[in-house]
C-alpha cells in the first residue's frame, strides 16, 4: 500500500506541547492514517541543558501508539526521533553522542530560534557533520537568515544538510515576499521533506494529503512523491 512518510509529528502524548492525553494520541494516530500516511516519526521536542526530557515516559507513550495501531489494524509503522531545540549544551550532547536520532538513521531533526544568525547556524552544521550526523532543518520558513540573498543555497553547497518545510506554509503563504522567496526554494529542488509538524486534530493536524496534491500541481507527481515521502 502506497502512503506518505511524515518525519515531523508531535502525536506521543505527555512529553511536550502535542499530544496532551492518551485519547488525544489516539485522535492523531486516526487522523494519520486517515490522511495516508504510512510512515510516521514521533517527534517530541527536546531541548539540550534547558529543560529535562522524560525519555521513559515518552518510550512507555510510543509504545501504547504501536499497540494502539495494531489493534485499530493500520498499517503505519511508527518510528522513534525528536525535534532538537539548538542550544548552547547541544554542542556537548553531540560529542557525547547523545542526541536522538530519526529512527536508526544519523539523521537529526533540528530546530534553531528564528532569529538564528547565518554565523551560527553554520557553525552548528559544521559542528554536527564533524561528529557525524545529517541534519534536518525543521520548518526552514521560520529562520530569517536563510532568506538572505542566497544563504540557503550556499548552505546546502557547504553540508550534507536536509531542508524540511511546513505543509501549512505551502497551503496558507507567509506573505507576498516570504512566499516567493520559499517557492524559488522548491523551484531549486533544495527542498527536501515537506511535513506537517502536527501538534493536534484542530489547529496543527497533519495536512500531507493536501500537500502532495498542490505540489502534483506544481511540480508533477514523481516531485510530490519525494517531497511527501511516498511510498
Amino acid at each position: 500500500m502506497r502512503g506518505f512518510t511524515e518525519i515531523h509529528a508531535h502525536f506521543v502524548y505527555g512529553v511536550d506541547d502535542g499530544a496532551r492525553t492518551k485519547a488525544d494520541m489516539e485522535a492523531m494516530l486516526d487522523a494519520a492514517n486517515a490522511d495516508g500516511i504510512t510512515s510516521l516519526f514521533a517527534t517530541p521536542h527536546v531541548t539540550p541543558g534547558l529543560k529535562p526530557f522524560d525519555r521513559r515516559a515518552f518510550q512507555i507513550h510510543f509504545e501504547e501508539a504501536q499497540t494502539y495501531c495494531r489493534e485499530q489494524g493500520y498499517s503505519m509503522k511508527l518510528y522513534t526521533g525528536a525535534e532538537i531545540l539548538y542550544t548552547p549544551a547541544l554542542e556537548q550532547y553531540a560529542i557525547d553522542h547523545r542526541l536522538p536520532v530519526l529512527a536508526d538513521s544519523n539523521e537529526v531533526l533540528l530546530e534553531f530560534t528564528p532569529r538564528i544568525t547565518f554565523r551560527e547556524m553554520d557553525h552548528a552544521l559544521a559542528l554536527l557533520e564533524r561528529l557525524g550526523y545529517v541534519p534536518v532543518l525543521a520548518h526552514i520558513e521560520r529562520y530569517a537568515c536563510l532568506f538572505a540573498g542566497r544563504n540557503a543555497t550556499k548552505m546546502k553547497r557547504c553540508y550534507d544538510v536536509r531542508y524540511q518545510v511546513n505543509a501549512n506554509t505551502m497551503l496558507t503563504g507567509q506573505g507576498y515576499l516570504r512566499t516567493r522567496k520559499v517557492r524559488s526554494w522548491f523551484q531549486d529542488g533544495l527542498v527536501d521533506h515537506v511535513a506537517s509538524d502536527a501538534h493536534d486534530v484542530r489547529n496543527r493536524p497533519f495536512q500531507l494529503k493536501k500537500a502532495y496534491s498542490l505540489l502534483k500541481e506544481q511540480y508533477g507527481s514523481m516531485e510530490a512523491g519525494r517531497l511527501t515521502g511516498l511510498e
